[in-house]
């Protein structure tokens, strides 16, 4: 969905991998699921959302999407597109795509290296995961049924809050013709983007872990000059 967007000209649109990039924004999408999921702290306002994604001209994907009923009643104007889904291929795929990033042995390493991302992104998710879904991961089948309820629950959720006028019930196998009657574009002269797979999840995922490697290593840069220059001190006057 992001990249048929941004195809329609919404350059900046909010993805769940923003926050591997910019791991200081998860300080904030904590406080908002603190404050919507556990009633820890006051609930964002325009003013928080704007300092989040104001520089946003769509949004997609986890967090955002846990915040449908807050940003509709922020930015009461903006239209809503419900991509649809069969809830059980859903689930099959989030095995294969979100589910696995817990094991990503990169990722795990770069914990290590980046300080920011450890502290901020790893806890962020883990508590939007378990809010959205539970705490169950060692019964198989409980662990479907929590994440499908929740998946389904988020969608009943924004049917219930966003004006009919407001939103589009779309299937990415309808491709351009509605979604740009919805939004008012013109129809690309180009295929409707289908980039939202494991498989390009994972080719995703390898671009945002080498500028992570990026980060990690302008961060640590300093000390490993450093460690080497005491070796090669220690080697010239021993």
């Amino acid at each position: 969905m992001m990249q048929a967007l941004m195809e329609l000209g919404y350059k900046d649109c909010h993805h769940m991998h923003h926050n591997f990039q910019n791991p200081t924004d998860c300080d904030m999408w904590k406080e908002a699921i603190l404050a919507k999921f556990h009633d820890k702290g006051p609930k964002y306002t325009r003013k928080e959302w704007d300092q989040l994604l104001g520089d946003c001209q769509a949004v997609t994907d986890v967090p955002c999407a846990a915040f449908i009923p807050e940003l509709h009643e922020a930015y009461p104007d903006a239209k809503v597109i419900i991509v649809q889904r069969d809830p059980d291929r859903w689930y099959e795929s989030c095995t294969k795509t979100v589910q696995k990033l817990s094991s990503n042995n990169q990722l795990k390493i770069l914990y290590f290296l980046d300080r920011e991302l450890a502290r901020r992104l790893g806890p962020m998710l883990g508590l939007l995961f378990s809010s959205l879904f539970g705490t169950e991961h060692e019964d198989p089948v409980k662990m479907r049924e929590n994440w499908i309820q929740g998946y389904n629950r988020a969608y009943d959720e924004a049917r219930r809050v966003v004006p009919e006028k407001q939103r589009l019930e779309f299937s990415l196998d309808q491709g351009w013709e509605p979604l740009c009657r919805f939004l008012g574009n013109e129809i690309p002269n180009k295929p409707f983007p289908h980039a939202n797979d494991s498989s390009s999840f994972q080719a995703g995922i390898q671009v945002l872990l080498k500028r992570m490697w990026l980060r990690a290593a302008r961060q640590n840069l300093p000390y490993v000059v450093g460690a080497l220059a005491v070796g090669v001190g220690w080697w010239i006057y021993r």
